[in-house]
């Protein structure tokens, strides 16, 4: 058990601990529907290893090789139709990345965002870390609609062309804060993430339910964050 007095920095993945699923899986739901598909289908699919491996290691919307033009464009489609076949309705055309993960639609954990200012004015290093892509075929435009203002790094894995859970996508995190593992707690919502944290001495909250995390976050800390 860390002392809590040891800890120095927190980091923050961005989906499913700032940023909300709230409403989006109903959205990913009907365009499954629309497309004769499971209701999760669409949902599993798009942010699943099948998907991954079915593009290829030289192509990644994480790794920044692609962007979410180009799998809506035609390449998830095409995905879909080679794992489904004749099931799928090919006249449907579905964006659940454009649709899900920005504008109007998105959502973002206020009373989680609220922590990273509280931290950072007592002091704390704050860092996000992110497995994320470009939206646009210029790779200019990254999928981050929140306040980066109170943030020391906001590490990218489509800049930085490694993502999580690679050991060395943390370890530019512990460089660029300049900590020590056992100074940091992380936050991720996905089991994976948090393990490969966990192997290099990071400490870590299981992200499920946001209000429970922060209340941990509290304890490790020694922050009234709500």
């Amino acid at each position: 058990m860390t002392v809590k007095s040891q800890i120095k920095a927190v980091v923050y993945d961005f989906g499913g601990v700032l940023l909300s699923y709230e409403g989006v899986r109903d959205k990913w739901a009907a365009m499954s529907r629309s497309l004769g598909l499971p209701e999760e289908a669409v949902h599993s699919e798009s942010v699943g290893i099948e998907f991954s491996q079915w593009l290829g290691p030289d192509r990644s919307l994480f790794l920044g090789t692609l962007t979410v033009d180009d799998l809506e464009g035609g390449l998830f489609m095409q995905y879909l139709k080679h794992k489904y076949g004749d099931t799928i309705n090919h006249d449907v055309v579905i964006k659940p990345y454009t649709e899900c993960l920005r504008g109007e639609n998105v959502r973002i954990h206020k009373n989680m965002q609220n922590t990273v200012e509280l931290l950072k004015k007592k002091g704390f290093k704050t860092a996000m870390l992110t497995n994320n892509m470009f939206l646009d075929k210029e790779h200019k435009e990254t999928r981050l609609p929140c306040d980066l203002t109170h943030f020391d790094e906001v590490v990218e894995s489509c800049l930085e062309h490694l993502m999580k859970p690679d050991a060395r996508f943390y370890q530019l995190v512990e460089e660029r804060l300049g900590v020590k593992p056992e100074e940091i707690v992380f936050l991720d919502d996905l089991h994976e993430n948090i393990e490969a944290a966990e192997k290099l001495g990071w400490n870590t909250i299981m992200v499920s339910d946001i209000e429970n995390a922060i209340r941990e976050l509290e304890k490790f800390t020694n922050v009234k964050l709500l």
